[in-house]
């Protein structure tokens, strides 16, 4: 009996030998297929990282190309801004002139006016009749016409 428990012992250390191989390789084989998988996932982070990236680079180019494009309306709205409030002072001081000419004028024809009255009366003092009055030559009246 003994020689079959020693045979039987001497049988048992290849299996257990064989067995502890085995759970080695199935470890490594899991530890393997674990750094596979995260390598995999690494690599599949860096290739999302480089897609992201390049998206950045592209919204960023289009995004200063707009600011760029905004600036130079901006520009050209301001010149044109400058251009009509320069238009504007041009054209009040015209208007400024206009209206002083226009009173001038109207200071004119109320002296004129004022002549008239004096040349019918001194007519009608000298006995002779005035011009009659014409639809050319007035009398006009300053300020608005009454309504008709």
């Amino acid at each position: 009996m003994t020689e079959i428990l020693l045979q039987l012992g001497v049988g048992i250390v290849p299996i257990g030998v064989a067995y502890l191989a085995f759970r080695s390789a199935t470890d490594a084989n899991k530890k393997t297929q674990q750094t596979a998988v995260l390598q995999a996932e690494r690599q599949a982070e860096l290739e999302r990282s480089k897609v992201d990236a390049d998206a950045f680079v592209r919204a960023k180019t289009i995004y200063e190309d707009a600011l760029n494009q905004m600036e130079r309306q901006v520009a050209r709205v301001q010149t044109q801004a400058n251009q009509v409030s320069s238009d504007l002072v041009t054209e009040q001081s015209g208007a400024t002139a206009m209206r002083d000419q226009i009173r001038q004028l109207q200071a004119q024809i109320r002296a004129m006016e004022r002549t008239v009255i004096t040349l019918r009366s001194q007519l009608l003092a000298a006995g002779l009749a005035p011009a009659p009055v014409s639809e050319i030559t007035g009398p006009y009246t300053l300020g608005p016409r009454p309504p008709e």
